[in-house]
Formats: structure tokens, C-alpha cells, sequence
């Protein structure tokens, strides 16, 4: 992606990371604007959204811990799962 002068600029003064604009990609709303560019406007449905995902996320890992997997990643079959406890 190619950042202009002008992005650069506004990153550094306004104090946004490279990693804000992922973010603001992936999770907030795309809308259209004049002049055929688009927005990504991360809105507070949308960091609440994201929010209960990663809740979500942290309740399986949770249940995860001490499992595995075993995979043939030749043929990317499934052999088998357990706890590694």
C-alpha cells in the first residue's frame, strides 16, 4: 500500500501507529466517500463487537490449555486430539 506524504505526516502529528490502520481496516465499517476513496471508521458497535469476539477468544483458549492436535500436514488430515496434561 502506498502511503503519502500526507498520511505520513498526519500518522506522526496525530500519534497513530502502522498498526492502528490494520486494525481500522479489518474491524471497523467501510463507507464509501466522494471521489472513489472509502472509510474505515472503527465506531463503538464495532469495538464492542470485537470485544465480546475476543472474549470469546480468551474463554476457548482457556479450555484449550494443555490440549493438542496431531496433523498430517502432507495430506492436511486430522489424525487425532488430546489433553497433553
Amino acid at each position: 500500500m502506498i502511503k503519502t506524504n500526507h498520511f505520513l505526516k498526519r500518522c506522526k502529528q496525530r500519534g497513530f501507529r502502522k498498526s492502528d490502520i490494520e486494525l481500522l481496516k479489518i474491524f471497523g465499517t467501510k463507507r464509501r466517500k466522494p471521489g472513489g476513496v472509502f472509510e474505515y471508521l472503527l465506531t463503538k458497535k464495532d469495538k464492542h463487537k470485537v470485544i465480546r469476539m475476543l472474549k470469546q477468544i480468551i474463554q476457548r483458549l482457556d479450555r484449550l490449555e494443555g490440549k493438542a492436535v496431531l496433523i498430517n500436514e502432507d495430506d492436511n488430515s486430522l489424525i487425532t486430539i488430546y489433553p497433553k496434561r
